[in-house]
């Protein structure tokens, strides 16, 4: 049976491939699969990406019969170890230190700003079948992160155009800050039990919500917020970066109506059915994010995607103490009210959550005095939303009279 540590690896490899198939690269889609399937061989997302990639790759036999689907990756997609690093780009303006890794659309290099004298993040867009649509959605992002201005907890995008290639149209690039500290989804996997220290998770997740209040302020919805695009500093500061998926709450929608879009293991249940998202579904998914944070897991895991968002969309969360009883009381109940199913049971803006994180102390743990038992901690997410309608039975409750109260034990 697979551990938490090489789900959360599948699901990586399934999201990366997943990105890729949006922008029918193809080639990467068959080749991330593959790694899935040599973990988990009876994976069936991989199974079906799979057969997608070899149904949409052209079937052009070499001399062993083999097709496209079996050949050598192309050129911007074979891995770090055997890709030829280029030196420079841009006509010599970023110079190339080192390669630092790529992910289901992008690759990714340190480089040395020469005009500006700075170290940069050089992100070079993969163009295996890049469409139109998918130009769109990069220079989205663009526009998107260009749009937010300098903000500290949101990541700075410096310049983005197209660098030369095969492709008449040109490889797109965008050059952001360098995040020294790497990605928040890398600090979990290196932690103890892959849980942060509390203090740590609620300064990222205050950081995380600053940024999002900003983007909020100025129409965008992140729409994929999760460990992997929300990055630090060498000193730690939290910053979201990613908004290849942000849609202006204030323009029609970027996307067709009941398509859906995100990573699964963070998708508010509205988005997972295509419906309407609002700035509450990146509420959503910083409470998902939150809780890996604090307890080494996401709320919901399964063997596939299809369980996973049945699960945001019909399964309450277990309660964050059962698996972290250090914990602290006001920490959980916040947790549990971000992933309230309906949008309207969670906090109504960024700033609200903002106000309560910075009134928890992540020192006050509850493990000293639990509360009940744990099949109470456990049974606690069950309520989540439903407070008010608690209240309101408790005191219909209390107008009983005890003739009523004593035939219900």
């Amino acid at each position: 049976m697979l551990g938490d540590r090489m789900k959360r690896r599948l699901v990586r490899l399934l999201d990366q491939a997943e990105e890729a198939a949006d922008q029918d690269a193809w080639e990467t889609v068959y080749r991330l699969a593959t790694q899935v399937l040599q973990i988990d061989p009876d994976n069936v997302d991989a199974g079906d990406l799979i057969r997608l990639a070899a149904q949409s790759l052209p079937d052009e036999a070499d001399g062993s019969g083999a097709t496209q689907a079996s050949a050598p990756a192309s050129a911007s997609d074979q891995s770090a170890s055997t890709r030829a690093q280029p030196t420079s780009f841009a006509d010599g303006r970023y110079v190339v230190s080192r390669f630092l890794g790529e992910g289901g659309k992008k690759l990714v290099y340190l480089a040395h700003d020469e005009l500006l004298d700075r170290d940069v993040a050089f992100a070079l867009i993969k163009t295996d079948s890049l469409d139109d649509a998918s130009r769109q959605r990069i220079s989205r992002e663009a526009q998107a992160m260009g749009r937010l201005g300098s903000h500290p907890h949101i990541v700075t995008v410096f310049d983005f155009g197209d660098h030369p290639g095969a492709d008449a149209k040109g490889q797109p690039f965008m050059v952001t800050e360098l995040m020294g500290g790497g990605d928040v989804e890398g600090v979990i996997e290196d932690a103890p039990e892959h849980r942060l220290p509390l203090e740590q998770a609620v300064s990222i997740a205050v950081e995380t919500c600053r940024g999002l209040e900003f983007a909020h302020s100025k129409g965008i919805v992140h729409r994929d917020l999760k460990p992997g695009n929300v990055w630090l500093t060498a000193d730690g500061v939290a910053k979201i970066g990613d908004f290849g998926l942000a849609v202006a709450t204030d323009r029609s929608r970027l996307t067709q109506e009941g398509m859906m879009v995100g990573t699964v293991s963070y998708m508010p249940p509205e988005q997972a059915m295509g419906g309407d998202v609002t700035p509450r579904a990146d509420l959503y998914s910083l409470g998902a994010m939150l809780y890996e944070m604090v307890t080494g897991r996401p709320p919901f895991v399964g063997d596939d995607s299809i369980a996973i968002i049945g699960q945001h969309i019909n399964t309450p969360p277990v309660a964050p103490t059962w698996h972290n009883p250090q914990c602290p009381a006001s920490l959980e109940t916040l947790i549990l009210t971000l992933l309230a199913k309906a949008p309207s049971d969670r906090p109504e803006s960024a700033c609200e959550v903002l106000g309560l994180l910075e009134t928890i102390d992540p020192s006050a743990s509850d493990a000293e005095n639990p509360e009940g038992n744990p099949l109470e901690r456990l049974a606690k997410g069950v309520f989540v939303g439903r407070e008010r309608e608690i209240v309101d039975r408790q005191r219909k409750w209390d107008t009983f009279g005890p003739e009523i109260k004593r035939d219900y034990p």
